[in-house]
């Protein structure tokens, strides 16, 4: 369902002419494929943002930049590189069959940020006019950019990633950004604060690192995920499925 959701809403975007017949596989893999952000947890449902490429004017993104879509929480809920097109976000949804929030509920606000690859900066993006919608989400609702401005730069922070795919039956993938070089403790936690693996444990350069783990020797249930480094912790959720 969630593949089949993701393909219609992306067939919307081509049959509304964002992408050249030619160019629509090459730009697809170019489009996912982001560095600096993770991907974000596929819920099966979404909300269309569209940002126009004539919407940019002094703030147009160089190919290779990355857009990401984020909720009120500070949770990332849809990341895309800047190709040279327009350029279609699929905002997810929280999925209302797990306790972690994964997306956006129901006309919760979302905001933007921009990463210049090439200067290694964070920026945040404030949308001047909407050709149609706004900056809530509603399921299977499309919002269309017709103005966007680049606002400030933002301090780029220690930053935990929703784990893919959630949930885990076999395996997923941790992410995290570090803005310096440091140590890094990753563990995963029951219910009862009892540490059930060690994830990493090792000095990490600054940028982003994406640790796998294995789920089979797990029982089902609801886990913690916790990343600390310095002073720093973070902690996220995940729900294990059998």
């Amino acid at each position: 369902m969630k593949k089949i959701n993701w393909i219609k809403g992306a067939s919307l975007l081509f049959a509304l002419g964002l992408f050249t017949s030619n160019a629509m596989a090459q730009d697809l893999r170019k489009t996912f494929d982001t560095k600096r952000f993770a991907k974000a947890v596929n819920t099966g449902e979404n909300h269309t943002l569209l940002i126009l490429d004539s919407s940019w004017g002094d703030a147009k993104p160089e190919i290779g930049d990355e857009i990401a879509a984020y909720d009120s929480q500070g949770n990332m809920v849809s990341s895309v590189v800047y190709v040279g097109e327009h350029t279609g976000l699929a905002l997810w949804g929280d999925d209302e069959y797990t306790k972690e929030k994964e997306g956006l509920a129901k006309a919760e606000k979302f905001n933007l940020k921009l990463w210049k690859k090439s200067k290694n900066e964070l920026v945040s993006l404030e949308v001047s006019t909407f050709e149609r919608g706004d900056d809530t989400y509603n399921k299977d609702e499309i919002s269309i950019v017709s103005e966007i401005n680049a606002q400030e730069v933002l301090a780029q922070e220690l930053e935990l990633f929703q784990n893919v795919p959630n949930p885990v039956a076999v395996q997923t993938e941790i992410n995290f950004y570090l803005p310096q070089k440091n140590d890094v403790y990753l563990g995963l936690y029951n219910n009862l604060g009892q540490e059930v693996m060690l994830l990493a444990n090792k000095n990490f350069n600054a940028g982003s690192h994406k640790v796998e783990m294995i789920a089979s020797n797990l029982e089902a249930g609801i886990y913690y995920y916790n990343l600390v480094s310095g002073d720093q912790k973070l902690t996220k959720q995940m729900t294990v499925v059998k």
